[in-house]
């Protein structure tokens, strides 16, 4: 049940693509997602993937949003757009954007066996041309 209900909460992230509020575009981040061929024997037929968009303060992801894609194909175009308040505006203008497959059906942790692709630092909004790569996690 608390999955189901993280899932309903967590499906608020939206699609949207644009290069900041200010300009009458919803704020973004987007990009195109691979996966090494490699690593590719990895991905089952019911992996799920979760993408994850926070602004990191003092160790602690803040504003964090989930998106869950319960089936898709490499590479992938996404987009992410973090939450806005009633003016339009974002709570802070770069997010970290973190993208790893899910086996386990726990979007709040990354599992052993479960690949991830994540921005290093937190990437300015309206940045769509990211090129992130799904990598082994590191235990």
């Amino acid at each position: 049940m608390a999955s189901r209900l993280l899932t309903s909460l967590c499906l608020a992230l939206t699609a949207a693509a644009g290069p900041s509020a200010g300009q009458g575009r919803m704020p973004a981040l987007g990009g195109t997602l691979t996966v090494a061929p490699e690593l590719a024997r990895h991905l089952g037929p019911s992996d799920r993937l979760i993408i994850k968009l926070y602004h990191p303060r003092g160790g602690v992801e803040l504003d964090a949003k989930y998106q869950i894609v319960p089936e898709f194909e490499l590479p992938l175009a996404f987009h992410a757009a973090p939450s806005v308040d009633m003016s339009g505006q974002t709570k802070f203008d770069a997010y970290v954007i973190e993208i790893f497959t899910d086996k386990d059906d726990d979007v709040l942790r990354v599992a052993p066996g479960e690949l991830i692709a994540r921005t290093p630092e937190p990437v300015p909004l309206g940045t769509l041309d990211l090129r992130l790569e799904l990598d082994a996690t590191r235990q």
